[in-house]
Formats: C-alpha cells, structure tokens, sequence
C-alpha cells in the first residue's frame, strides 16, 4: 500500500466528524472505541469540525495531527454547556493493514477545554528564569 493510501485511510475518523457520519468508520476494527466517543462529540459540540495539520507515514502507522474546533453547547463529561468555543490539538496514530485502520490511538488537549470553560485555571507563564 502506498503511503499516500494510508493517510487517505487514517483521515477517516477527521471525515466522520466534519460529515457527521460515523457508518465511515464501520470496516475499520480500530476505531471501536472512536465510533462510540463521536456521539458525544457531536452532542456537546454541534458545529465541531476537523483540520488535519499534519500527516506522516512510517510503515504501516499513519500519524495524524489536527485540530478540532467546536462550541460548547451540550453537556459534556460532567460540564454543563458553557457556549464558549474551543480549540484543540489531537495527535492519532492509526495502523492501517490491508485498507483498514486495524489499531488507533489519540491523544487529545481536553485541558485547554477545561481552562476556556473555567473548570481549570491556566498555568502561570513560564519564562526561562523560572525553569533554572
């Protein structure tokens, strides 16, 4: 399979959220725990989209970076709807044998959500003379 193939593949979970339509996801065993999160997802950020950032190839692991962006206007993990807008980071890191995304990981920055719906506060400014 060519690279190119891969990253077409692994992009499948980026595609389910920006069409709402995770039936996308059915032939890909490693995105079983994916299809039962992105309810949620679309729940608590109606408007939630996805761009890819950034994609490498190294064998048969496909590493995506994107970043999602949605506003908070249904509960999500305990937080009543707070109606700001988030931006996050997610790193996935999906295996693809024979046309299908056989294993998945992601990694997401659900901590900068926390601190725009000020449930966490951001950490003080770390400057080099802090670090020494």
């Amino acid at each position: 399979m060519l690279p190119e193939e891969r990253k077409a593949i692994a992009r499948l979970a980026h595609e389910a959220i920006n069409q709402r339509n995770l039936t996308l996801l059915d032939d890909h065993p490693g995105y079983w725990q994916t299809r039962q999160v992105f309810p949620l997802l679309f729940t608590s950020f109606p408007d939630a989209s996805s761009i890819i950032e950034q994609q490498t190839v190294e064998g048969t692991w496909v590493t995506t970076r994107t970043t999602l962006r949605g506003t908070h206007l249904g509960a999500f993990m305990g937080v009543a709807p707070t109606g700001k807008a988030i931006e996050i980071m997610n790193i996935s890191l999906d295996q693809v044998e024979e046309g299908k995304v056989v294993e998945h990981f992601g990694v997401s920055d659900w901590l900068r959500a926390l601190i725009v719906f000020e449930i966490v506060a951001a950490p003080a400014a770390v400057t080099s003379e802090a670090i020494r």
